[in-house]
């Protein structure tokens, strides 16, 4: 499918360069992901400096921006794309989605996106210890593996793309980077394993039993559990779910946070229970616990900056609080785990980094305690990992979207 707009030239597909390949495989198998076709634009020759690349007309429910400046680097949507395979296939990395949809902020819902609608490609560049500045840049591809909930048509960021392959191979890049580099947030299994602040939370699928019947308490990876669903309630198998808890907070807060004790995949289902194998483990897994859908969670990647300082000025964006510890301390530092009280509705995605900081006093500048970076999001919450601190946290204590 080619799409065309007013004066711009629809020509073959162009790679971002890149230094290298940074890959991460998600907590569990992903599914395959098929790149859909697509179409890059650039502006054409013109003797006026100022020419733009104007979108053409087409329907959709977000009011995407009509044109762009010369040089802009787009990618025109067509059925069955997603943020993720377009990630993968131009920034050579699907997990840089949030990256993505943070340059294309017209998009209200990452997950239904519109066939026609531009996307502008951001500069980015991946480094992983050892790299050099300055070295060649990696061949590019066709973006990585899909996985995770998607819509109908036009998938959504995390869906699987629709039927067609991507270009199969890319150029070389030039060395040097293009843009901020980025690093991973924390490790795959750790994010994975994080707990989030319970909102809503539909515990009533669980595990009923076990092949060990009473001889044990706690269970890890190879145990086989009984789960109180099957093919009656759509269980079948080789599906994979999320094994979770509820635990009450014990320190100081209201509410209750999920703890993920890990994963299981059906081996066999009968018409109202089913048998599962431990497949992963974060913490012993219990008769009790309840089940989930299983969804890849993507590795957050932080672009390398400064850190906020006392210096550093308000920016007036986007602010929220530390609602509660996921740590079972209440004095929070580098390296904790914390939910804020802004999420997806808000417009939240994994990678924002926050300031921190308190008013000390009504009079005086506001006392920066360091940053933080969203790992994962819900709609009304998000968990997020303290990068940086200058001095301890407490719940209740201010963030600034940096």
């Amino acid at each position: 499918m080619t799409t065309r707009a007013s004066r711009i030239a629809v020509k073959g597909p162009v790679f971002l360069n890149s230094r290298s390949r940074v890959l991460f495989e998600t907590f569990g198998c992903l599914a395959g992901c098929f790149l859909a076709a697509s179409t890059f634009v650039q502006a054409q020759d013109a003797s006026d400096d100022a020419q733009a690349i104007v979108v053409a007309e087409h329907w959709s429910p977000y009011q995407a921006p009509t044109s762009y400046p010369e040089g802009t680097q787009l990618h025109i949507i067509v059925d069955g794309d997603t943020l993720w395979a377009i990630s993968g296939q131009y920034l050579e990395n699907p997990y840089l989605w949030p990256q993505l949809w943070d340059a294309n902020r017209y998009i209200d819902d990452p997950h239904l996106i519109y066939p026609g609608d531009p996307v502008m490609l951001p500069d980015v560049d991946m480094v992983r210890p050892g790299d050099v500045a300055g070295e060649p840049g990696a061949a590019a591809g066709p973006g990585g593996t899909a996985g995770g909930p998607g819509g109908t048509g036009a998938a959504g960021a995390g869906g699987a793309a629709g039927p067609g392959a991507g270009p199969g191979g890319g150029q070389a890049g030039a060395g040097g980077p293009l843009g901020p580099t980025f690093y991973p947030a924390y490790e795959e299994q750790t994010i994975a394993c994080a707990g989030f602040y319970a909102e809503n939370e539909d515990d009533t699928f669980r595990i009923i039993g076990t092949e060990e019947g009473d001889s044990k308490v706690g269970y890890a990876v190879g145990d086989i559990m009984y789960l109180g669903r099957g093919t009656n309630q759509g269980v079948h198998a080789g599906n994979r779910f999320y094994v979770q808890r509820l635990i009450d907070f014990s320190w100081g807060m209201d509410g209750r946070h999920v703890r993920r004790t890990g994963a299981v995949v059906v081996l066999a289902a009968q018409a109202d229970s089913s048998m599962a194998e431990i497949v992963a483990s974060c913490t012993e897994m219990q008769v009790g616990d309840y089940l989930t859908p299983f969804s890849p969670i993507p590795v957050p990647l932080l672009p390398r900056q400064p850190a906020a300082t006392r210096l550093t000025p308000e920016t007036g964006e986007m602010r929220g609080e530390i609602v509660a510890s996921l740590e079972e301390i209440t004095t929070l530092g580098e390296g904790y785990l914390v939910s804020i009280n802004v999420g997806e509705n808000d417009g939240v995605v994994p990678g924002n980094l926050f300031t921190v900081f308190r008013y000390v006093h009504p009079d005086a500048p506001r006392k920066v305690l360091g940053e933080l970076a969203v790992l994962t999001v819900q709609q009304e919450h998000a968990t997020a990992k303290i990068m940086e601190s200058y001095d301890f946290m407490v719940v209740g204590d201010l963030i600034e979207l940096k």
